[in-house]
């Protein structure tokens, strides 16, 4: 072939590249920017809305039961935010739906406090506002604790005794005149007590140094779970507990009779975080949860499981009862929280 015919074709085919590569490009798909409309977060789409109406499931189906309505038509409610709410958030609540605020919820971005029954719908149209959840109820469990974990071959092999570290258990608080729990020495002529913190929404929501309340325990669930975690074993010393070497806080989130709302429960939670250096409280013991109806419908982006995952994001390990009944054949909150350690 002449050197000419070369030329020639070769311009042939530059001409046919510069026709044909524009379209080949413009066939090629261009991955769509996500709109800066489209909105994220765990409430577009969970089971505690399933029909994305912005109004929890358990809301719609206990928005009248005689439980949680009381003789004024308020019902109990956790607000969720699309931010971490603030002061003036909640004024906007008081002033629009007349809420009566009880607790600030910051590791959850919510609120939780009381709406008039009938302002439930105009709630969910508020700016900032992206669900609203029952202030469900949750109770005493771990009745019967196990006592074969082979804990004390795992002592032996370690050497690990819980010493050093704080485990703050959530409950119904801890009797600090106990005499497996309330030194570390069980020695009465030294100043040195296994419970080194305590605070109490149920009764005195208000004192929150952790060292204006003596612990103490009336109903006496949360006792038996410190002395499971960490008692001494005093005084026969057959049953020391799992970490008898760890300190103890206590945070007391149910009342005498073995139960709480979602709100006070999650009020310890948060206070757990907020003094986790203050304490070292590395653990947390939460042998709780809720009954009947509330567990079989319990979903995992309830906000006491999401609670639950933001404080094992804050370093605490969580240790959580996963119930006790059977009857519903799932673990209820706070248990099915994603990143919580479940026993049962």
């Amino acid at each position: 072939m002449s050197t000419k015919a070369i030329s020639q074709r070769l311009i042939v085919l530059t001409v046919l590249a510069l026709l044909v590569l524009p379209l080949a490009m413009a066939s090629v798909s261009v991955p769509a920017e996500p709109s800066a409309d489209e909105e994220e977060g765990w409430w577009i789409e969970t089971t505690v809305d399933r029909d994305g109406n912005g109004i929890g499931d358990m809301v719609e189906r206990y928005h009248d039961h005689p439980l949680f309505l009381d003789e004024d038509g308020t019902l109990p409610l956790i607000i969720d935010f699309d931010h971490t709410p603030t002061s003036a958030d909640v004024a906007m609540l008081e002033r629009e739906i007349g809420y009566e605020h009880e607790w600030d919820l910051p590791l959850i971005d919510a609120v939780a406090g009381r709406i008039p029954h009938d302002m439930v719908l105009e709630a969910t149209t508020l700016p900032g506002v992206v669900m609203l959840e029952l202030d469900g109820i949750l109770e005493v469990q771990n009745g019967d604790a196990a006592v074969v974990h082979e804990v004390d071959l795992a002592q032996q092999a370690t050497g690990y005794d819980g010493s050093g570290v704080t485990v703050a258990v959530i409950d119904t608080g801890i009797d600090g005149l106990h005499v497996g729990l309330d030194d570390m020495d069980d020695d009465n002529t030294t100043d040195d007590p296994k419970v080194i913190g305590f605070y109490d929404p149920v009764n005195n929501p208000d004192k929150v140094n952790g060292t204006e309340v003596f612990p103490y325990d009336d109903q006496g669930h949360g006792s038996h779970c410190a002395g499971t975690v960490a008692g001494t074993g005093a005084p026969t010393y057959e049953h020391p507990g799992m970490a008898p070497g760890a300190f103890l806080v206590g945070v007391k989130v149910l009342d005498a009779g073995g139960s709480g709302s979602f709100a006070v429960v999650m009020a310890g939670m948060q206070w757990t975080v907020d003094y986790r250096y203050e304490y070292n409280i590395r653990a947390a013991s939460m042998s709780l949860g809720g009954p009947g109806a509330i567990e079989w419908t319990s979903s995992e982006e309830d906000s006491v499981n999401r609670m639950s995952n933001e404080m094992v994001r804050a370093g605490i390990t969580m240790l959580i009862a996963a119930g006790n009944s059977a009857v519903s054949a799932q673990i209820g909150t706070p248990g099915s929280s994603e990143d919580a350690i479940t026993v049962g």
